[in-house]
């Protein structure tokens, strides 16, 4: 399962920005989960094309159950982006931002905090020893909004359905896979069912909103850190601190890291 979300813009890396997760991530990400839950049915079964959009060729002429037995002919559902079609294929399951809020884990936006990382040093005579150096400082806060799936179909079973099975998907079954993108599912909430006329026939439609809580955190490099350390051993008279250091037994060592 993938959801194709990238980093495109070139401001994301000039500003440290490592994780941004408040419109294109939840949304790309519940899509992707929709899909993967509906082609494992062999009823409601999603069928995607060559290009991964759902494959919905020409349905003229096909047989009810095309997609049924035939799994790879057509899609018999259809989960995308809000505005990516006109909605002439059903059912139909519509995904699109609700908004979202910023909402600070802490007053100064976690910028006390500082990522380490451990280096080993090794004297040259066997010694080794592990320091942590700064790497990074660290800000940090939280999104949260909504995403709103809307169910059309043409029949009010069909849309109960539907509605049933994507609030179960997001409440349990991939629960712990949106956890793990960054992305905390609420409990979700579904509307009251509505229909409208379409036509000569009638449009039967349901929304399920789910509240989401995700994060954005940059990590501003620290340039200057430990490369070596130095150790210098001088020989003198220890009981005539006044008698000058000789310079023959000056012995200096450099510890590189690892």
């Amino acid at each position: 399962m993938t959801t194709g979300n990238a980093f495109r813009s070139d401001l994301y890396k000039i500003h440290n920005i490592i994780q941004s997760s408040m419109i294109v991530h939840p949304k790309e990400m519940v899509i992707s989960v929709l899909r993967d839950f509906f082609a494992k049915d062999s009823y409601y079964h999603y069928v995607k094309d060559v290009w991964g959009f759902a494959n919905t060729p020409d349905e003229t002429g096909m047989a009810l159950e095309a997609g049924l037995h035939d799994n790879n002919t057509t899609t018999r559902i259809f989960i995308g982006e809000n505005y990516r079609y006109d909605v002439i294929f059903y059912p139909a399951i519509l995904i699109k931002s609700g908004g979202s809020k910023y909402v600070p884990i802490s007053i100064n936006r976690e910028s006390g905090g500082i990522q380490y990382q451990p280096i080993i040093f090794d004297d040259g005579y066997g010694n080794e020893s592990t320091i942590s150096v700064p790497k990074s400082f660290i800000t940090a806060g939280a999104w949260e909004g909504s995403i709103v799936i809307d169910v059309f179909t043409r029949s009010l079973r069909s849309r109960d359905d539907l509605l049933e099975l994507i609030g179960m998907c997001f409440t349990e079954i991939y629960f712990d896979v949106l956890y793990r993108a960054g992305i905390i599912v609420k409990p979700p909430s579904i509307s009251g069912p509505s229909e409208q006329d379409d036509r000569n026939d009638k449009l039967f439609k349901g929304t399920v909103t789910l509240d989401i809580r995700t994060e954005w955190r940059r990590e501003v490099p620290i340039e200057t850190f430990i490369d070596a350390i130095l150790f210098t051993v001088e020989f003198s008279d220890a009981q005539n601190p006044l008698l000058p250091i000789d310079p023959n037994f000056t012995i200096n060592t450099v510890a590189n890291k690892k």
